[in-house]
């Protein structure tokens, strides 16, 4: 009998008979489980994901990411082969069902700068980098307060979680958020806590940015901004006192700190009525309230 395997060695049928077991497998069999493997192969690297998922898959057309990204939806969902042979929601990643940590470990894979979210007041409260951010589909539409139409819509975006700071921005007295003159990230930095998501003390150098006229450094510093920051005294979102005070009456604002007051001010006798109380505007004499190079008392 004929070494039937020795007759293709050298040809291009080499692979048309294979030993198994002592005998031979006819050639038909193995050609059909050769192409079948290939085109298993071919589809798991060939078929795009946009022939399931089209309207995800347009939804990227023309962003940062879809030209990044060039097609490539493994470089953030992972190896989609398991996802080719069991189609489901189980077998890739889909950044709904994944832990904030994980989900935020793959944006962080690429947006290196951002890691310092994960130690964020954000990443303590459970929010993951989609929380805010939406790659795929519409974005979300937020129905805002009247008179907040033209807000910026990173700031938008803010209103979901933070509506009780919002509304601060009715008052007259105001920083001009719903006017699209600032957004949130004018002050606020969301990824870097060194930032300070509550601004104040040394954080002041974010109002110096726009108040540099105001924060110095000066000779005689107000000592109130240098440790609790320019928040001492105003609110600064908004306010319904003028200035964005925290009190409406001056004297109220500077009695608060300054209880004990040189015996200037509370008359010329004890028992006398006081020459000033919360009514006054200290302000009329401590004209530098903010800092003075001249005047330790701030008067000029």
């Amino acid at each position: 009998m004929p070494n039937m395997l020795s007759e293709y060695v050298g040809t291009a049928e080499t692979t048309a008979r294979w030993r198994i077991r002592g005998g031979f497998l006819p050639t038909g069999f193995v050609i059909l489980a050769i192409v079948l493997v290939t085109a298993d192969l071919a589809v798991a690297a060939d078929v795009p994901c946009g022939a399931c998922h089209a309207e995800a898959a347009g939804s990227l057309s023309g962003t940062p990411h879809g030209v990044a990204l060039d097609g490539n939806c493994t470089a953030c969902h992972g190896d989609g082969t398991a996802h080719l042979s069991s189609p489901s929601a189980a077998t890739i990643r889909t950044f709904s069902s994944e832990p904030p940590a994980e989900q935020n470990a793959v944006c962080t894979a690429c947006h290196r700068e951002e890691e310092l979210a994960q130690t964020t007041p954000h990443s303590a409260a459970g929010l993951a980098c989609t929380s805010c951010h939406t790659i795929h589909g519409k974005k979300k539409v937020l129905t805002l307060p009247a008179g907040f139409e033209h807000v910026a819509e990173g700031s938008s975006a803010c209103f979901e979680c933070h509506e009780a700071v919002f509304s601060q921005f009715a008052f007259n007295e105001r920083h001009r958020l719903a006017e699209g003159a600032v957004t949130c990230t004018s002050c606020h930095d969301p990824h870097n806590p060194r930032h300070g998501m509550a601004l104040g003390g040394f954080d002041d150098d974010t109002c110096a940015a726009c108040h540099a006229d105001l924060t110095g450094p000066f000779v005689f510093e107000h000592a109130a901004s240098r440790v609790e920051g320019c928040t001492a005294c105003h609110e600064p979102h908004g306010s319904p006192n003028r200035h964005l005070l925290k009190f409406q009456a001056v004297g109220s604002l500077c009695y608060s700190c300054h209880a004990e007051v040189a015996q200037f001010h509370l008359g010329f006798g004890p028992a006398g009525p006081p020459r000033f109380n919360e009514q006054t505007v200290c302000t009329n004499c401590h004209v530098a309230i903010h800092g003075s190079n001249l005047d330790p008392q701030f008067l000029k």
